[in-house]
């Protein structure tokens, strides 16, 4: 099935920019084309009400109604110089004097009149239907003639006719800028985006030749901007991981394919050796055990592996409990006990009583087991071993110190690695997998806490496991846990049997 190609940035960023650039455009057209519609029409307003002011100062200067019958030119002049402007004068009684733009079929609509000692004003304009195209605005008004008794009325009308095709007019300019302003706006936007995205362009290009034989090369941050910055140091932290955990699991199969072929060498050799002539019954035997032992150690590494691998998975779950570290660590010594005494090494146990553990029983013992398994090995002759038990705020601490040729610095920051050997000659024994410090490493990283190491030359050894003081949450998946307690009690028991 595929997936449906979603735009590109450079796409989305254009769109966004073209619909900003058509808004903001649209705005201004429209904000424009409404404020010179509103001027207009109150530049028209205005000059009616002017007109009727001129209208007044020229009946003022008549003697009587005859002399506007007589003489209308001067009205005529007056008001016929403007297009759309409609004049009509009455008299007091109802008889039409003259009429000026307006054609005698029309009729006038009922209208208040403003007296003659009043001053007009835009309230008092009303709106006109002419016909179904066009409206007009109109105004009617007494003015006195010369004797200042006789009054005349002005009806003064002005068609939107003119306002109507100006206006049409502007849209049409309006309109073809605005589409002309969208287009220039979205081609500069493309172009600016263009010439924006380039770093990530070239960031990408950088991204590219890195590969698993150049894991080593890195984006060079100070050619990104400012706010890829926390991208490219981002990346650059995950090649950094990648490169390291890459160069451990090459590492982890090299030593894993030589751990492997000492025993299966073993193997090889001393078996074609005792196919190269026969030998007796006792000697099979002696063969025969000795594959035993080279057998038992690749299964033991086997399940070592098997372990660790379910718990780089999360596949293993823990059966908390509430365990008495006090009982536990006298457990533990009595377990060792024989092994001690035979390398003339004594256990002594140091921890209050009341001290409680939250771990998995089987797990714990096994990373604890592990640990004593090293301090025996490398603890001389005479030494003591202090299991030692030290309660605090955050959780317990199970240490293990012994005495002996200690760890040099240099080796503390892997000790915990898989297959990591300080010193080759003296772990590559038929007891020894090379993982049993990875694995209490992953036993404490299952619980929540965290293994730790302190060692001066020649003086001390002190292996720490900080385990939290009660757990976020516990987890019990079942015959997958049984598992891999199953397996640890296997290699536990098979390790000390010799």
């Amino acid at each position: 099935m595929s997936l449906r190609r979603l735009p590109t940035l450079t796409a989305r960023i254009v769109a966004l920019f073209s619909l900003t650039a058509l808004m903001t455009f649209a705005g201004i057209g429209t904000y424009l084309y409404q404020s010179l519609d509103a001027q207009l029409k109150l530049r028209d307003d205005h000059e009616l009400l002017g007109k009727v002011d001129q209208l007044r100062y020229l009946l003022s200067q008549t003697p009587s109604v005859e002399a506007i019958q007589k003489d209308p030119h001067r009205f005529y002049d007056a008001t016929g110089k403007h297009e759309g402007l409609m004049v009509v004068l009455q008299s007091s009684g109802g008889l039409e004097l003259m009429r000026s733009g307006l054609p005698r079929s029309a009729s006038l609509p009922a209208l208040s009149t403003i007296p003659a000692d009043a001053e007009p004003s835009e309230e008092d304009l009303t709106s006109w239907k002419l016909d179904e195209n066009a409206s007009a605005r109109v105004v009617a008004a007494w003015g006195k003639l010369q004797d200042q008794r006789s009054e005349v009325r002005i009806i003064l009308a002005r068609s939107n006719a003119e306002l109507t095709t100006l206006l049409a007019s502007y849209k049409k300019d309006v309109m073809f800028s605005m589409l002309a302003g969208i287009f220039f706006a979205v081609l500069l936007g493309y172009l600016v985006v263009r010439a924006s995205l380039r770093p990530i362009r070239h960031i990408a290009a950088q991204a590219r030749s890195i590969s698993a034989q150049h894991l080593d090369k890195r984006l060079n941050a100070s050619t990104a901007p400012g706010e890829l910055q926390i991208l490219v140091e981002s990346f650059n932290a995950v090649l950094n991981r990648l490169q390291e955990s890459f160069q451990r699991l090459s590492q982890f199969s090299a030593d894993l394919a030589h751990d492997m072929r000492t025993p299966l060498n073993n193997l090889m050799v001393q078996t074609q050796v005792a196919l190269s002539h026969p030998r007796s019954q006792e000697e099979y035997q002696a063969l025969l055990g000795s594959n035993l032992e080279e057998y038992e150690r690749l299964a033991r590494m086997v399940e070592s592996m098997l372990f660790l691998a379910r718990a780089d998975h999360a596949q293993i779950g823990l059966d908390w409990q509430k365990l008495d570290a006090r009982n536990e660590m006298h457990r533990i010594a009595e377990y060792f006990e024989g092994v001690a005494e035979e390398k003339g090494v004594h256990c002594k146990v140091e921890a209050e009583e009341g001290v409680v553990v939250w771990a998995d029983p089987v797990l714990f013992r096994r990373a604890v087991n592990n640990l004593m398994v090293n301090a025996i090995r490398y603890t001389p002759e005479g030494g003591t071993i202090h299991l030692r038990v030290t309660p605090g705020p955050d959780g317990q601490t199970i240490s293990i110190i012994n005495p002996g040729p200690g760890i040099d610095k240099a080796h503390l920051p892997r000790i915990f690695d898989r297959f990591y050997r300080v010193d080759r000659a003296r772990t590559e024994s038929a007891s020894s997998t090379g993982l049993g410090l990875a694995i209490v490493h992953t036993i404490m990283k299952l619980h929540g806490g965290r293994a730790e190491v302190e060692s001066e030359p020649n003086r001390f050894t002190s292996f720490m496991l900080i385990f939290p003081k009660q757990p976020d949450t516990i987890v019990v998946t079942g015959h997958m846990a049984n598992n891999a307690r199953d397996h640890a009690g296997v290699e536990r028991n098979e390790a000390w049997q010799k």
